[in-house]
């Protein structure tokens, strides 16, 4: 039966602190509301200069004789109340508002915030930006905090979770956001296997059946699993409205006109042949994307008002969004964001030092930022950074089922070979290089401070520049034939060579890449770089064509919850082993039956959302102890801001934290609440 203890999370480090809380939250048996965490922020200094003219906040006023309004809107949203083309603020907001914590203090109404993209593939950069989750993570990454629910509560032994939403609330459209809008997910989507062939890992019971999502009443949803399941908020955490594939919640009343268990069949078969589509799903999965469609109302603090495709995708302030801050002033401060599409990054970061974009971190080159530094006056901005969160800024991944040359595919699964090419790399000259001197050689594992730490021995291994172990390494598995120009020959007396695949949108990857691949040829692997767009990279990687990859490994905080890159399973994830994904996805009938390793590996991630603290502590270290070993995946250096850890911001951008959780999990810089953020002048 459930428990009647309301769980907070609060002050824990990823999974462990998470346990602990919620196993305290257990012993007690008086109900008491999870409210939303307030917490002291450090105040973030920076120089007040010029900038756009924004608005001081405007109370809002009522008719003659009505109750005054407990809240505030900004000028713009007031002035459609005033023409009657919306509700009173007091209607629009939830009875239990999402109350923001303010990093600075109470802002101002106004302005449009400048940020930079690279088009359809730069989804994510939206993403990020309207991280807008039932639950989130904490700024820190420390804690799940509630956001577009109210609270949640647990049974004893963690297999039923109730989540409580917010009377109230409304979707950007005016619509109430109710239990239908989350049994839609789950019933008409999820369980509908034209729009979703295969469940997602986090939604199945260890026998491979779906978990039970329940409707208690219009504002009460439960979570029902066969086993226990102890990471189900940080699951959540990760399923943000804003993502195309991982919402949880979906509008109900716009969607189904284009769903065929809904939809007039004739009315919907001509929708898919005007847009063009083979199937209703296809049109169905395009209407679902917020930044696809900006008809498909959001819950987000800002809608898209354009699509990603365009230009500039332009977001404008949902008036119906559910936060206000301590004040109650309604969120947010800022009344339309901007993404302007660059042909390339470096285009981008000439706009960013001339100072015409307000907050930029992504995309943003660490090479340049003392090129940042020296504009700041005449850009007016401010240069702060963001390190990682853990693991390798940038990692060379080796694809274990690779098939097109069955030599090098050998090769990639031949671990003394992953070895030997770990020694290879000259990672100091990497760091000073590429890295301005900051950060650490590493491997692919959670950073020191973290409970789920292997330790140094681990972290460090095969990180040490020893061409003379390398070669010695590569000889002992038969490649002691050279060519003419000193490449080694393959057993058969054959030319080989390795590519490593990289994309420009990161900062430095193509500058790593190259350094790795002179390194490789120091010892007589024949090395080719190939920069690709990120498109063609991710479909080259889902079609098992990657040899080896160059990416960041930014998941290890978390390897029991979201969609961990070392995870075979993950998708999105790295090029690991697609063959074994297609395996594991589809119960052996297809691809390639993961190696003892990596059933390991999967077997330790599903025990481990089971399991209490301490053991899960040991399956972590154990995880990361087998991937630092294998060296599926190698990591250069790590622990620096070279992935969106540069950050641009105007001189009069405030609320702005100087220090952050940076992670995908934790959408950065979405966990820094950019409702609250504003222009001061």
């Amino acid at each position: 039966m459930l428990s009647k203890k309301v769980v907070h999370v609060r002050n824990l480090l990823s999974v462990l602190l998470v346990l602990a809380v919620f196993l305290t939250a257990c012993q007690s048996a008086t109900p008491t509301p999870t409210a939303q965490p307030e917490e002291e922020v450090q105040p973030t200094a920076v120089p007040v200069e010029e900038t756009m003219p924004t608005e001081e906040v405007e109370v809002a006023t009522t008719e003659p004789g009505a109750p005054p309004s407990k809240y505030n809107e900004a000028p713009l949203v007031k002035a459609l109340v005033d023409s009657g083309d919306l509700p009173p603020v007091d209607e629009r907001l939830p009875e239990n508002p999402l109350v923001v914590p303010v990093t600075e203090g109470i802002g101002k109404y106004g302005g449009i915030l400048r940020r930079g993209f690279l088009g359809p593939s730069d989804y994510n950069n939206y993403v990020r930006v309207v991280y807008d989750g039932l639950v989130r993570f904490a700024p820190d990454g420390s804690k799940v905090e509630p956001r577009l629910i109210e609270s949640w509560d647990f049974s004893d032994d963690y297999t039923t979770w109730t989540i409580h939403m917010r009377e109230g609330a409304k979707w950007s459209d005016g619509q109430p956001f109710t239990a239908d809008d989350i049994m839609f997910w789950y019933e008409d989507v999820l369980l509908n296997e034209d729009l979703t062939p295969s469940l997602p890992k986090w939604m199945q019971n260890k026998d491979g059946s779906a978990a039970v999502v329940a409707k208690v009443d219009d504002y009460t949803v439960t979570w029902t699993y066969k086993q226990s399941n102890t990471t189900l908020m940080m699951e959540l955490a990760n399923q943000d409205g804003g993502d195309k594939s991982y919402a949880v919640f979906l509008p109900a009343h716009y969607l189904k006109q284009f769903h065929a268990d809904y939809a007039n069949a004739a009315d919907l078969e001509k929708m898919v042949a005007d847009a063009a589509f083979q199937t209703w799903g296809e049109l169905f999965a395009t209407r679902k994307n917020p930044a696809e469609n900006p008809d498909r109302p959001v819950m987000a603090a800002w809608q898209p008002a354009t699509r990603v495709s365009d230009d500039v995708l332009v977001l404008k302030r949902n008036p119906y969004y559910v936060g206000v801050d301590p004040e109650g002033n309604q969120l947010p401060y800022i009344d339309e964001i901007q993404f302007k599409f660059f042909q390339d990054v470096q285009a981008l970061n000439l706009a960013a030092i001339a100072g015409d974009l307000d907050l930029q971190e992504r995309h943003m080159i660490m090479g340049n930022y003392p090129v940042l530094k020296e504009n700041e006056l005449a850009g007016k901005y401010k240069v702060i950074t963001w390190p990682t969160f853990g693991g390798s800024d940038a990692a060379i991944t080796f694809n274990q089922t690779y098939n097109k040359d069955p030599i090098v595919a050998e090769l990639l699964q031949t671990k003394d070979f992953r070895v030997a090419l770990s020694h290879a790399i000259d990672r100091e000259q990497i760091k000073e290089a590429v890295f301005l001197g900051l950060g650490e050689a590493r491997q692919p594992v959670p950073a020191p401070w973290h409970p789920y730490y292997p330790g140094d021995e681990v972290a460090h291994m095969y990180t040490e520049f020893d061409q003379d172990l390398a070669n010695e390494l590569l000889d002992g598995i038969g490649l002691t034939e050279r060519d003419s120009e000193g490449f080694r020959l393959n057993k058969d007396g054959e030319q080989f060579s390795i590519e490593i695949s990289v994309v420009p949108n990161f900062a430095n990857w193509p500058d790593v890449a190259q350094m790795v691949a002179a390194n490789w040829q120091e010892v007589g692997v024949r090395t080719i770089v190939q920069i690709r767009e990120r498109a063609v990279h991710f479909e080259m990687r889902d079609a098992n064509e990657i040899v080896t990859e160059l990416w960041n490994e930014d998941t290890t905080g978390f390897p029991f919850t979201g969609a961990p890159k070392f995870d075979p399973r993950s998708q999105p994830g790295l090029g690991i082993a697609p063959l074994m994904r297609q395996w594991l996805q589809t119960n052996g009938a297809e691809g390639v039956e993961p190696t003892a390793e990596f059933a390991r590996i999967v077997e330790i991630i599903d025990t481990g959302k089971t399991v209490g603290i301490e053991e899960q502590t040991a399956l972590a270290q154990e995880l990361f102890t087998l991937w630092a070993e294998q060296c599926y995946e190698i990591g250069t250096v790590g622990l620096t801001p070279l992935v969106q850890g540069v950050v641009v911001m105007n001189n009069n951008l405030k609320n702005v934290p100087l220090t952050l959780g940076n992670d995908w999990p934790l959408r950065t810089p979405g966990n820094a609440n950019l409702e609250q953020f504003y222009f001061d002048q």
